[in-house]
């Protein structure tokens, strides 16, 4: 019995490699559906990729492997070991209700390259937008209530095909594009390295003239110029789903940081050369948030005579996006699931399907997607909405963020003894750089950009301020009148899901 008991521990230490972990991360982070944004920079993009790569990614990756190899569940379980059931509620709730205001705005962007395949002019008409929006996130939601091992299937290929393909597309096309001695549409010098807005408002950033009458409202107008680097925090956001991993490598500590750097220069690769295809062929004036993409494959095809290919790309951009709201619909959805068993959520939002699917939480967040998008339609420009839902998306999920690098310190402060699969050396350091970004990028996005955006800057910040209130109360309304009757599952198996995982594997060695 020894024997056989030997063999089946021996089994369970199967390792991964850690370049597995780096193509796991770089399939959870990269996407192309942000470029435009910052394509609008032309080569000044290179500086706005870097700059939240090192000190927001790198940060968010190393401190979320010493938490995700200490502690089971994730961000919900790091920020409840650290500050309680009701925080960990609270953020739990955000990162699910942050993942409803994202799918507006993906699926805006594939409701505008759907209508550059047909009819371009529909890329800026809200209502046809809200539309594709409605018909997309149900159709998706109805296939989500299958179960995962449907989901599963078509993710794979709809991340592959709808991503990598798209973006080495982009690249190709623009190397040609030079080769071929086209003109770019975007400066293409050493000057430009350093994005426009530092050239333009240098000697206001600098500090000159503070007692000039417009000085600060200069200033304020030069900070709005950068607002959008903020869509490039959310664009690196997710790495720390992958990073609980860590604790299946062979050699954390040696391994994880080797993971995270390959990860982070695979990402930026993914992020900058598509970026530049696109401001190659798209001036800035006229880029699309939502149809920037599309656009350069239309301008580069078109160039080339064969506008033909623009829909197949369209197409696959498509089901890009659908990949990415299928990887999304059921995930953090099944976490508030279980976390609404221990007594959080009312027995009606804890209702599964045969397939074990949390049904009505889907469907609650398909309405509320419904609502969402009817952004679209109120507000004129598609570009402006489409901004508007990605701001306040990125404004939770860095709040979020925020928990887990206060809850990362607190942490090594109060449970020291909880052994890590990986030690962070100077944890502090990385947790202050991280808050520090964090913050900063959240003040950023409460501010509207100058590039997309003819909203007066109270009304922007209090229309994004009553959104992060309205979405962030309901958690702690829910904490305040939960009932003993509301307690689904076992004590000893929600108290689990946040458990040090040395407790859970302790716990699978003694049978107990």
């Amino acid at each position: 019995m020894a024997t056989a008991d030997n063999t089946k521990n021996t089994k369970a230490r199967t390792y991964i490699s850690w370049l597995t972990i780096a193509f796991m991360m770089v399939a959870a982070v990269a996407s192309i559906r942000s470029l435009p944004a910052m394509a609008v920079y032309g080569l000044g993009s290179i500086m706005l990729f870097l700059i939240p790569a090192i000190v927001f990614f790198v940060p968010v990756a190393l401190v979320a492997s010493e938490l995700g190899t200490g502690w089971n569940g994730g961000i919900y379980g790091w920020v409840k070991q650290a500050y309680g059931d009701r925080l960990g509620f609270f953020v739990i709730w955000f990162l699910w209700i942050e993942v409803v205001v994202w799918y507006p705005s993906v699926l805006g962007f594939a409701a505008s390259t759907l209508a550059y395949m047909f009819n371009p002019k529909l890329a800026d008409n809200g209502i046809f937008t809200c539309i594709v929006i409605i018909v997309f996130y149900w159709a998706s939601t109805l296939l989500a209530m299958k179960g995962f091992d449907t989901i599963s299937k078509f993710t794979k290929w709809f991340m592959l095909l709808g991503t990598a393909l798209p973006a080495a597309c982009l690249v190709i096309l623009g190397i040609i594009w030079l080769i071929m001695g086209n003109p770019s549409a975007a400066p293409m010098n050493w000057g430009a390295l350093i994005p426009s807005v530092f050239h333009e408002h240098s000697h206001v950033l600098a500090g000159a003239h503070r007692l000039h009458p417009d000085y600060w409202k200069e200033f304020v107008g030069s900070i709005a110029g950068l607002v959008l680097i903020v869509s490039n925090f959310l664009a690196y956001a997710g790495i720390e789903m992958n990073a609980i991993h860590a604790r299946e490598l062979k050699n954390p500590e040696r391994e994880m940081p080797k993971a995270i750097l390959l990860a982070g220069i695979m990402i930026v690769l993914i992020f900058i050369p598509p970026t530049l295809a696109i401001s190659l062929v798209v001036p800035a004036d006229s880029t699309s948030l939502t149809a920037g993409v599309i656009q350069a494959y239309a301008a580069f095809f078109d160039a080339f005579h064969i506008a033909w290919v623009t829909p197949i790309l369209g197409a696959l951009l498509i089901i890009g996006a659908l990949g990415g709201v299928l990887s999304w619909t059921a995930g953090p959805s099944k976490g508030l699931l279980f976390v609404g068993k221990s007594g959080m959520f009312p027995p009606i939002l804890q209702k599964v399907n045969k397939n074990g699917v949390q049904q009505n939480i889907l469907i609650l967040q398909a309405i509320l997607v419904t609502l969402l998008s009817t952004v679209y339609i109120f507000i004129d420009n598609v570009s402006d909405a489409f901004w508007m839902l990605s701001a306040m998306a990125a404004l939770m999920y860095l709040t979020i963020y925020v928990f887990m690098f206060m809850s990362a310190m607190k942490l090594r402060k109060t449970q020291p003894n909880v052994k890590r699969g990986f030690v962070l050396k100077g944890l502090h350091f990385w947790c202050i750089l991280g808050l520090a970004a964090t913050i900063l990028a959240i003040i950023f996005g409460l501010i509207p950009p100058s590039q997309f955006s003819n909203m007066p800057v109270l009304e922007y910040i209090g229309i994004l301020v009553a959104g992060l209130i309205i979405t962030g109360a309901p958690p702690f309304i829910f904490y305040a009148v939960r009932k003993p009757s509301w307690e689904v599952a076992p004590k000893s198996e929600t108290e689990a899901y946040s458990a040090p995982l040395q407790d859970l594997q302790n716990s699978d060695t003694t049978g107990n």
